[in-house]
């Protein structure tokens, strides 16, 4: 058996508009503004993940690797965590030491039209998406700097 595994990239038009004002909030259930957070710690990986997602173990699994190859292309790792309870979110993402933002409503998803998890979206400091690939180290670093 021939097993072919290959990383999609899809690079996006993107607009020149600032970051939309998603609804987010941090661990402790703070809200976020996601312009205000984008500019400061951008350019940005960002995992958009939720614990129900059909390979959402194995993302979590590997974000040390996720984490190196993001920093190698200049990038700060960040998880969102989507469609589900802030305690469900911290039962699968306190432990792994990354940073990671809660996105009760999916307003990510819409933003950036995301249609499944998880995946990794390459974000820059203004909010625009560059990128969107399989959410592996691999993936990362083929992207072109």
């Amino acid at each position: 058996m021939v097993m072919v595994v290959a990383a999609v990239v899809v690079l996006l038009a993107g607009s020149s508009a600032a970051a939309a004002d998603l609804a987010l909030t941090d661990p402790a259930g703070t809200a976020v503004d996601w312009s205000e957070w984008i500019a400061a710690n951008g350019p940005a990986a960002v995992l958009v993940w939720a614990s129900w997602a059909p390979g959402a173990g194995a993302a979590i699994d590997g974000l040390a690797g996720l984490g190196e190859a993001a920093r190698s292309q200049g990038l700060k790792l960040v998880v969102v965590d989507v469609h589900e309870e802030l305690e469900t979110a911290r039962r699968g993402l306190d432990r792994t030491g990354v940073p990671w933002l809660h996105d009760r409503h999916g307003s990510i998803l819409k933003e950036y039209r995301l249609i499944r998890m998880p995946i990794l979206v390459v974000i820059d400091q203004s909010g625009r998406a560059l990128a969107t690939i399989e959410p592996t180290a691999d993936s990362l670093r083929r992207l072109p700097r």
